[in-house]
């Protein structure tokens, strides 16, 4: 008797069978037929899409070549000589503070004391800053010997330790003596209006003005013909002191608005009369050319050059 397990076997074989793919043995070209198709297919659309998307891009910026002055430095040190708009205020400070000249003169409000002199107010710090500056400006060959550019720049980058930082201090301290050497030489070519703020018009706002643009001329002249020692300024301002007057009472004429023009004009005139003949020291081209490492003393302007090469 067949059994039921076989018969049953038998009869579902083809019901089984007639719903699946039969079997096939993977031939040995399949394979290959299969990369060259996955190749040559389309890349998928989400991935294209990603790889059209903008994306941000690294930039390689190349270390900067040439000249060390090409772009400003990493960090700067402030100094006011390094500025033209703070130089005057460094000035101003070395003349109150290196000499007693202005002392009584200039009301410095950090300093105690009195502020009248001689029974007139002094000019105030505000007043004789702007002096000095309004003299910077006029004086720029002066400005140009004493403090290069080129100095100021090699100064920032080396920093406030540094020999050109040195050099800077130098030229500032080069410029406030020529500075003093003419306040000092009005001062003693016009002593009585200097001592008198009353009747005189130095302290004046208009003297002070026409007195600050002559002594732009008058430095800058002296820088020019190498005349730079203080018995040359104190030469200058005599002359010029023996043929104008500064009392109130010799320009009553002059409307207070004319007042400047007036008395620089005079003075300019004055100046202009009495030139002497330039000396024969030597100034450098720039206060970089200087050499800072020797200690003996410049050749007098009054020694005659051959005598002196002669012995």
């Amino acid at each position: 008797m067949p059994s039921m397990f076989s018969n049953r076997k038998k009869a579902g074989a083809p019901a089984s069978s007639a719903g699946k793919t039969p079997a096939t043995t993977p031939s040995a070209a399949k394979p290959a037929a299969t990369k060259a198709a996955a190749d040559a297919a389309p890349a998928v659309t989400s991935i294209r899409a990603v790889d059209d998307a903008p994306r941000p891009i690294l930039l390689e910026i190349p270390e900067p070549t040439g000249a060390r002055y090409d772009a400003e430095p990493v960090f700067r040190i402030d100094h006011p000589l390094y500025e033209a708009e703070t130089r005057a205020e460094w000035i101003a400070g070395r003349l109150l503070a290196d000499d007693d000249l202005f002392t009584g003169k200039v009301h410095v409000p950090a300093k105690k004391g009195g502020k009248t002199v001689g029974g007139a107010k002094a000019i105030t710090y505000a007043t004789f800053r702007g002096v000095v500056d309004h003299m910077l400006r006029e004086a720029p060959r002066v400005e140009a010997v004493c403090l290069p550019d080129e100095l100021i720049a090699e100064a920032v980058l080396d920093g406030p330790n540094s020999l050109t930082h040195h050099k800077v201090e130098q030229g500032g301290q080069l410029l406030a003596r020529l500075f003093l050497h003419y306040w000092r030489a009005v001062a003693h070519a016009f002593d009585e209006a200097w001592n008198d703020h009353h009747d005189h018009l130095l302290w004046h706002p208009h003297g002070l003005a026409a007195l600050g643009s002559l002594g732009s001329r008058v430095v800058q002249d002296q820088v020019d013909s190498y005349d730079i020692r203080q018995h040359y300024f104190d030469e200058v301002l005599e002359a010029v002191a023996a043929k104008v007057s500064l009392k109130k009472s010799d320009h009553s004429d002059v409307a207070a608005h004319d007042m400047t023009d007036h008395l620089l004009g005079l003075l300019a005139s004055a100046r202009a009369s009495s030139r002497r003949t330039a000396g024969l020291a030597a100034v450098p081209g720039t206060v970089g050319s200087i050499d800072w490492g020797s200690s003996a003393a410049p050749l007098s302007p009054d020694v005659d050059l051959d005598i002196a090469s002669a012995s």
